[in-house]
């Protein structure tokens, strides 16, 4: 009886801390393992560079973070409905690096009205095609004509069910009153 009272107390305490670690809430909604395994055939190697991208910005959950002078992310005042509001690191604005994208994305959490990370956006100079970007064939490189850039999204904070890197993401909304961009 003992083992079953220990059984049944791990099972309520590993029932509690999975479902907070899964409300929209949570600061940071990471994709799961079940996002990485709709990719075609994730490699070693694409896992590392979501896990860099992750790491180098987990310190900007917080938004004011990333507005801190010394970390160059500034408001360039783009607001996209389902893809969030952007702040741009100039300095990481023309090349390719998992840990340094060009610009965070963030979304307001329509309970707190906090703004919370929820993706990376890298921008890449229009050079012929898109660019090598992360291993393997599932990101996603559209041009963008108007800033003469590859852009390519990777929603490493906030799970996207249509997919780590797809450009929108069903599950972010914005007030249509600071929609500024198609």
């Amino acid at each position: 009886m003992k083992n079953f009272s220990i059984f049944l107390f791990t099972l309520i305490i590993a029932a509690v801390l999975m479902g907070g670690c899964n409300t929209e809430e949570s600061p940071d909604n990471p994709v799961s393992g079940n996002d990485i395994k709709k990719l075609n055939k994730p490699s070693s190697e694409l896992n590392k560079e979501l896990a860099l991208a992750r790491s180098a910005t987990a310190k900007f959950h917080d938004i004011e973070t990333a507005e801190n002078d010394e970390n160059g992310y500034i408001d360039i005042n783009v607001v996209v409905q389902n893809m969030g509001y952007h702040l741009l690191n100039a300095n990481n604005w023309d090349a390719f690096d998992p840990g340094k994208p060009a610009l965070l994305v963030y979304s307001k959490s329509p309970v707190t009205g906090k703004m919370r990370l929820v993706a990376v956006e890298y921008a890449v100079p229009s050079i012929g095609g898109p660019p090598e970007g992360f291993a393997g064939d599932d990101d996603v490189w559209e041009y963008d004509p108007d800033i003469d850039k590859w852009e390519c999204h990777a929603w490493v904070w906030f799970n996207n069910p249509d997919g780590i890197f797809s450009k929108y993401n069903p599950r972010v909304h914005v007030n249509p009153a600071d929609v500024n961009h198609p």
